[in-house]
């Protein structure tokens, strides 16, 4: 059988890994399109793109504890790396731009914790895994679908075509597969396509010393006003994970209606200038000592996408952003597309065995069923999270303390974050495939 994955970004990377682990890289041929150059000491086309996305906070990714309970079962290996190379967090601390604590909250046990990690730094540790020749620098650019199990044929920059049995889109936030799907082909919108959230933000890595009196594995969570302001560490000591290293990440988020046109190129010195502005009187005084000298590399305007009537048409398949390109403030984007890697791989295996003639298509009929109820929850958490991002009047930021503080004193997340941490990928595909055999 022949395997396409477009895309060599965490998705892609992450979907590779799993087909090996079950062992179809050695019985089915797999290769990876991607149409930038990258090379495993380099980064990926997808660590530079240009928005925001499930998976970006600043130029950091939040991986929950679903995503590493993933990664473990994926490559212990590859999991103890990750810890090494992130900081572990154990406690968030919710603040007000007026300097007032609203909250610290325990990030609580094994079951639930996170770890914050630079996005080129997770990345390599995924492309060292996967061998170069498994990867094709190559642009697609259309998918045609065949509407039954007679597989798809992937559409390259230079005019050629292949037919592939199945094609996992892994292409991220402009995904060439969804537009495939929902009839998107040589329009700038259709249906389905990345919609601006009216916040635009930026964000980066500073040096650890200027989180005076920040404890190892506190994430700092400041609201304001006019805008959002985090940060925290994001790399680990020689002595472990829980230790921090010299690295340190934050992001800032702050509405703006339209998003400018020349977004990709505009004069980040003025962008710069707009941070500075924006907090210049906000209390926090890490906030205060990072927007002084922090140096502004990136805008980055929020898209996402809507909830999608399905992941897969024939024998085509999206995973990641393709599916699901979530609000950042929901923490989970990374993570998401983890568990969406292992399910796709768990159910690819068992229907591969069985050597039906629709073995593809009902796993991969399954694996949107099982994933999109799933990606709702996280969807509708991460909306309402984005609206305190938003400019506010006087009375609507005190409000919106006011329910900050109330949801951490009575534990009004907890009955979600629980649903979020307790999903256990092989359990729900095996519950499922119990109930079908």
């Amino acid at each position: 059988m022949e395997i396409a994955i477009v895309g060599a970004g965490i998705s892609g990377l992450s979907q590779y890994l799993f087909f090996r682990k079950l062992g179809l890289t050695d019985i089915h041929s797999i290769v990876i399109f991607e149409a930038r150059q990258i090379k495993p000491g380099s980064s990926t086309g997808e660590q530079n793109a240009e928005t925001y996305n499930a998976s970006v906070i600043g130029a950091s990714i939040g991986l929950s504890s679903t995503g590493l309970k993933v990664l473990k079962r994926l490559d212990p290996d590859l999991y103890d790396e990750v810890l090494q190379s992130g900081h572990v967090i154990t406690s968030w601390k919710l603040s007000s731009s007026r300097g007032w604590t609203l909250a610290e909250i325990p990030a609580g046990g094994e079951d639930e914790m996170t770890v914050m990690i630079g996005r080129d730094a997770f990345w390599k540790i995924l492309r060292k895994r996967v061998p170069d020749e498994a990867i094709q620098r190559r642009k697609v650019v259309d998918v045609e679908l065949a509407h039954d199990a007679s597989g798809s044929r992937l559409v390259f920059e230079e005019g050629s075509t292949e037919r592939f049995d199945l094609v996992v889109s892994a292409d991220g936030i402009w995904s060439i597969g969804r537009r495939a799907f929902f009839g998107g082909q040589g329009k700038q919108r259709y249906e389905y396509s990345p919609h601006y959230e009216g916040l635009i933000g930026t964000g980066g890595f500073v040096t650890s010393s200027l989180l005076q009196n920040v404890p190892d594995g506190q994430m700092n969570v400041v609201n304001g006003g006019n805008g959002f302001f985090g940060y925290g560490y994001c790399s680990s000591s020689d002595v472990g994970p829980r230790k921090h290293g010299d690295t340190a990440t934050w992001w800032s988020t702050h509405s703006l209606r339209d998003c400018p046109d020349d977004w990709r190129h505009i004069d980040l010195e003025s962008v710069k200038s707009e941070l500075q502005r924006r907090h210049s009187e906000w209390k926090d005084p890490v906030v205060q000592s990072i927007v002084r000298d922090v140096r502004v590399d990136s805008l980055y305007p929020t898209f996402t996408t809507p909830l999608l009537p399905t992941w897969q048409k024939g024998c085509c398949v999206l995973v990641g952003d393709a599916a699901h390109a979530l609000q950042p403030s929901s923490g989970q984007g990374a993570s998401m597309a983890l568990e969406d890697c292992e399910t796709l791989a768990l159910l690819l295996h068992h229907y591969l065995t069985v050597r039906s003639s629709k073995s593809i298509q009902r796993a991969l009929e399954q694996y949107s069923d099982i994933r999109r109820p799933r990606l709702a929850m996280v969807h509708k958490k991460a909306q309402e999270l984005a609206g305190m991002k938003q400019d506010m009047s006087l009375l609507e930021e005190m409000v919106m303390y006011f329910f900050i503080w109330l949801f951490a004193r009575l534990s009004l997340n907890e009955a979600y974050q629980k649903k979020l941490n307790h999903y256990d990928v092989p359990t729900v595909v095996e519950t499922v495939l119990r109930g079908t055999s």
